[in-house]
């Protein structure tokens, strides 16, 4: 899970394709190149977005908007380091004041952490 591979059930994966808004890319490291110059913000918002759900235990409700485009900005203007959305969520009200339903969310912060960490990579 998680790991490179070159083949599924013994069929090589083909890397090419198009996304939908017309973009062709023929490796990873296209695709990469294209969600980070041509769709930053969408990719950092979506980041965000799932970090912050992950973080909260819950679903993004309307109040969480402030927070998430907050997060963003300060994402975007870190150069999209990992900490700076790891802080930002952190010190975030929502955080701050959140009570999880279940341990197990704060048990694996330091996998989400290290899983943010790999993403944010994968964008530069």
């Amino acid at each position: 899970m998680g790991a490179w591979r070159d083949s599924e059930m013994n069929k090589p994966i083909a890397p090419e394709g198009t996304l939908i808004t017309g973009e062709s890319f023929g490796t990873v490291q296209e695709l990469k190149k294209i969600l980070a110059t041509n769709h930053r913000e969408q990719f950092l918002h979506t980041l965000s977005e799932k970090m912050l759900t992950y973080a909260l235990g819950r679903g993004m409700e309307y109040y969480d908007t402030d927070t998430l485009d907050q997060l963003v900005k300060r994402v975007e203007a870190a150069d999209a380091r990992p900490s700076a959305l790891i802080m930002g969520i952190i010190e975030s009200a929502a955080f701050q004041k959140s009570r999880p339903q279940d341990t197990r969310i704060t048990e694996n912060a330091a996998a989400a952490v290290e899983d943010t960490e790999h993403v944010a990579n994968l964008a530069h």
